[in-house]
């Protein structure tokens, strides 16, 4: 069972739904079909506001409880969803893909950050032509500045195309739990017409 597993089992929505920025920018900007990947998608709220406009999604995420949720709301909903549990840093990225999402799974702390800047590596070799990453970490300086040297290091082939600030409020029903903080989005577009 991973740490996950009892927080959605206990919370159906632990999350909440998607960024109102986020499928706002989906809705204006991507095109309404394609295929996505969603790398630690829980419960799947990403993975199925993208299903919604038409994307063909997969799902990964260490835990089983997560994926047999979203997989049961998108069955309900009639969505291409498909949920494999793995670690997303091991996880074989063979496939391309018009859309991936990395949400909140990025820290750069100091014992993961070679492990995530090479998972960026990884899923920057994966987008499609005109494909977009959209990234979500905590509002912070040093996060964001890791972002943009990243970005800055693969020679342009990834464009700045949307950032903001995204207000969030996570709430626990069970417990009563709130905090209320800022993520910073930021959504990169291939520009490349060639994967590197």
């Amino acid at each position: 069972m991973t740490n996950y597993d009892k927080q959605y089992q206990d919370e159906i929505n632990l999350f909440g739904a998607p960024y109102a920025e986020f499928e706002a920018f989906v809705r204006e900007h991507a095109p309404q079909s394609g295929t996505a990947l969603d790398l630690g998608c829980g419960q799947g709220r990403d993975a199925l506001m993208l299903a919604k406009h038409g994307y063909t999604v997969t799902g990964v995420d260490g835990s089983r409880v997560g994926i047999d949720q979203m997989l049961a709301a998108a069955q309900s909903q009639n969505l291409a969803v498909t949920g494999i549990v793995a670690d997303f840093y091991t996880y074989p990225l063979a496939d391309t893909y018009d859309a991936i999402v990395l949400d909140s799974i990025l820290h750069f702390g100091k014992a993961d950050k070679s492990k995530e800047l090479a998972l960026l590596n990884a899923v920057a070799q994966q987008l499609n032509p005109n494909g977009y990453l959209f990234l979500f970490v905590h509002k912070s300086a040093q996060k964001e500045r890791v972002l943009k040297t990243w970005r800055t290091s693969l020679s342009d082939t990834l464009s700045i195309v949307h950032e903001a600030y995204v207000d969030y409020v996570y709430k626990e029903s069970v417990s009563g739990f709130q905090s209320k903080f800022q993520y910073y989005m930021l959504v990169l577009q291939q520009t490349s017409q060639e994967r590197a």
